[in-house]
């Protein structure tokens, strides 16, 4: 465990020099940079413990990760060449390579280097009201409140801006706050908030704290929005009950895979080699973050967006293990 606890903390150090250049090679060395979202995040954490986990593996490949926006601005970093590896959400990756939504402005096929390596776990979408807004019920309460919905930029207000689609609403209809993790969790303990609209995987160490404070109250997502929300790569989710403190029944929302994908020049040995890697060592993973244990090797292919080809280098894994005919 202290070789795992010392690899990421060198995988973080080393992700904070920005020494490393795209696909660069130095000798028989590799640099692969990994897309995560805010430092803390799960993507930041699981990216943390893959990078460790390759570099111990692999003698030539040096991977780094780099702390993001979330899925969005992962995208527009694999279209720039400026990381190799990256996690996003599988509505977003669906989109921008596609050209639509948020994406339909950007020129066209930019985002088409994008490929799938993997599904990583469910995300589903959370409502925290807090104690001192007692009329907060349904999402549609929320107008002229003081409510979080993630980083500018990120997958948590690209998601805030369909909802607002669907509600026929504006950011005029509510007072936003860009916050996310410990931000919006020291908000709810100073009473500077009043609620929260925003993913995060199930068992969200973040959600958790502000539930336990006694303040939060996590609320099922109006059934008109589950329903407009799940027309693409999204799914209907229940949250069971007790996942978290205070929480004594059950809450609907919709969820998303949280999806791992590469660029297509990415070198398809390579992608073979990390992918291999991952299914092999789950239990490294999951000591790293549990949600490395919805890394089932038969659902590996849940989430791949429509019309995103496999890497060419994960479809030889999966077909070596049966999962691809």
């Amino acid at each position: 465990m202290k070789k795992c606890i010392f690899g990421l903390m060198l995988v973080a150090m080393i992700a904070t020099t920005g020494l490393f250049a795209a696909g660069a090679k130095e000798g028989q060395k590799t640099f692969i940079r990994i897309g995560t979202a805010g430092s803390g995040g799960n993507y930041y954490r699981l990216g943390a413990g893959m990078a460790a986990l390759w570099n111990e593996k692999l003698p030539n490949v040096q991977a780094s990760i780099q702390a993001t926006k979330g899925s969005p601005h992962n995208a527009e970093l694999l279209a720039d060449k400026e990381i190799e590896v990256s996690f996003i959400g599988g509505d977003p990756a669906y989109e921008a390579y596609h050209n639509l939504g948020a994406f339909k402005d950007r020129p066209k096929d930019r985002y088409k280097n994008m490929r799938f390596i993997t599904h990583a776990y469910p995300n589903p979408q959370n409502f925290v009201a807090m104690s001192w807004a007692p009329d907060i019920k349904t999402l549609r309460d929320l107008k002229g409140k003081r409510v979080s919905v993630g980083m500018l930029g990120s997958h948590g207000e690209f998601l805030w801006k369909q909802i607002m689609e669907i509600l026929g609403w504006s950011y005029n209809d509510i007072k936003a706050e860009y916050t996310v993790h410990q931000a919006t969790i020291d908000q709810v303990r100073n009473r500077q908030i009043d609620a929260v609209v925003w993913p995060d995987a199930i068992g969200s160490a973040s959600i958790a704290e502000m539930m336990d404070t006694g303040f939060a109250r996590l609320l099922d997502m109006d059934a008109d929005v589950i329903k407009g929300m799940t027309q693409g790569m999204n799914f209907p989710y229940t949250i069971p009950a007790n996942t978290y403190p205070n929480q004594n029944k059950a809450v609907k929302t919709f969820a998303y895979s949280a999806i791992i994908v590469a660029r297509e020049d990415v070198s398809a040995d390579l992608i073979y080699n990390l992918t291999k890697l991952m299914y092999e060592n789950l239990d490294y993973l999951i000591n790293v973050h549990p949600l490395a244990k919805y890394m089932v090797l038969e659902h590996a292919l849940n989430g791949q967006p429509t019309g995103m080809p496999l890497h060419p280098g994960a479809e030889r894994f999966y077909r070596e293990k049966g999962i691809l005919k």
